[in-house]
């Protein structure tokens, strides 16, 4: 009898546990939502609205705003890891390399646009959203140094660290987002100006 208790209780608990999971998961997806549409970080109640949870519900399953806006983030850049990695990682011709270098992030600012600067926003007062920020320009250095280490090999060691804070920089999503609505560059415009700038450096 005491077994068949449990394991009654056990089947309540996970069924709980997992109507939790499906409102957790319902709000970030609503949160992700709402900021790729508007690219502005929207009110509890128009998440929870979207989500179809009450406003009470969704500070259950975050203690915070800034708890769903890195779990937001975090889920974002999870479902979209693939935009990150470029293709022929240092393979190929200088020119080949430096278009898939730029083919690349240009594919994943386009699609992070409105995520990548609510992280940026979000990380003045934010350590979750800062840690996400300093990781993504850690693993953007980490790709540079990879992808044209051919080149940095002949470089000396500050040479080399020179060279690739400038392409972090040229290439930064800061720069894209300056460059696209700031300036009106379109992709093709802004890959044409970024090649230049690379074909340059290492023409030095």
């Amino acid at each position: 009898m005491g077994a068949t208790i449990n394991a009654g209780e056990k089947l309540v608990a996970d069924g709980r546990t997992a109507r939790r999971e499906r409102g957790r998961l319902a709000v970030i997806d609503a949160m992700l939502d709402l900021v790729l549409e508007s690219g502005r970080p929207p009110s509890p109640a128009t998440v929870a609205t979207r989500a179809g949870v009450s406003a009470a519900s969704l500070f259950r399953y975050f203690d915070t705003i800034d708890d769903l806006t890195n779990a937001t983030a975090e889920a974002f850049y999870s479902r979209n890891a693939n935009l990150f990695e470029i293709p022929n990682m240092g393979f190929g011709a200088l020119d080949e390399r430096i278009s898939n270098y730029i083919t690349t992030r240009l594919r994943l600012y386009e699609t992070m646009s409105n995520m990548g600067r609510l992280v940026r926003f979000r990380a003045f007062d934010n350590e979750g959203a800062a840690l996400v920020l300093r990781e993504q320009r850690s693993w953007f250095v980490e790709q540079a140094q990879r992808h044209f280490a051919i080149e940095l090999a002949d470089l000396s060691r500050v040479e080399a660290a020179e060279v690739i804070t400038i392409i972090a920089t040229v290439t930064s999503f800061e720069s894209w987002d300056q460059a696209r609505h700031d300036h009106g560059q379109g992709p093709s415009q802004l890959k044409r100006a970024w090649s230049m700038a690379l074909t340059r450096i290492f023409a030095r």
